[in-house]
C-alpha cells in the first residue's frame, strides 16, 4: 500500500511539473520578442520580407505584458551610405508573451522624407541598405534586436525615384 501511494504521489507531482512547464514556456522572462520587417500589403504573419517599398511596417511578437515600449532606430548602411535616418517608439506590453505568432504592435515607417534628406544615393539593383535596431523594454540581458534589409521607391536627391 506505502509503494502503491508514493507511485501516486510521484505521478502527481511529475503532472504538476509538465504542467508548470508548459505555462512557463507560453510566458519565459526576459528578451523573448521578436521583430519581423513586412512591406505593403501589410499582413499579420510572423515573415520577415528582405525587399520592402518606403513605406512599411515593423511588427512585433511576443514580448511580456506590462508598461513596456519598444523604440527603433532606422540606419544607412553600407553600400548606400552611413548614419541614423530615423528614430520611432511603440507600446509593446498590451498581453503576456504568446509566442512568435502573438502580435503585440506595429510601427507604420515611412523613411521618404529621410532618405531624401540624407543626400546619398541607392544601390542600382538593391535601392537603400537600411539597419533596423530594436531596444525592448522588459527584457533581462540583451535588449537588442537587430535586421538588415533593404528599401526601394523612395525619393532621393540624386535625381528621380529609385
Amino acid at each position: 500500500m506505502r509503494n502503491r501511494m508514493v507511485v501516486v504521489l510521484a505521478s502527481a507531482l511529475g503532472i504538476l511539473a509538465l504542467s508548470a512547464g508548459s505555462v512557463l514556456a507560453v510566458n519565459p522572462p526576459g528578451n523573448n520578442g521578436t521583430v519581423k520587417v513586412d512591406g505593403l500589403t501589410f499582413a499579420d504573419t510572423p515573415n520577415n520580407e528582405p525587399h520592402v517599398g518606403c513605406m512599411f511596417r515593423i511588427k512585433f511578437f511576443g514580448y511580456d505584458e506590462g508598461d513596456l515600449n519598444a523604440t527603433a532606430t532606422f540606419k544607412l548602411i553600407p553600400p548606400t551610405g552611413q548614419g541614423v535616418l530615423l528614430t520611432d517608439s511603440t507600446f509593446i506590453g498590451e498581453d503576456p508573451a504568446g509566442g512568435g505568432k502573438d502580435l503585440d504592435a506595429a510601427l507604420n515607417v515611412n523613411l521618404s522624407g529621410p532618405i531624401a534628406a540624407s543626400g546619398v544615393s541607392p544601390q542600382p539593383h538593391q535601392g537603400f541598405h537600411i539597419k533596423l535596431i530594436v531596444h525592448a523594454e522588459g527584457s533581462r540581458g540583451a535588449d537588442v534586436k537587430h535586421k538588415t534589409f533593404w528599401v526601394r521607391g523612395c525619393a532621393c536627391v540624386c535625381g528621380g525615384t529609385h
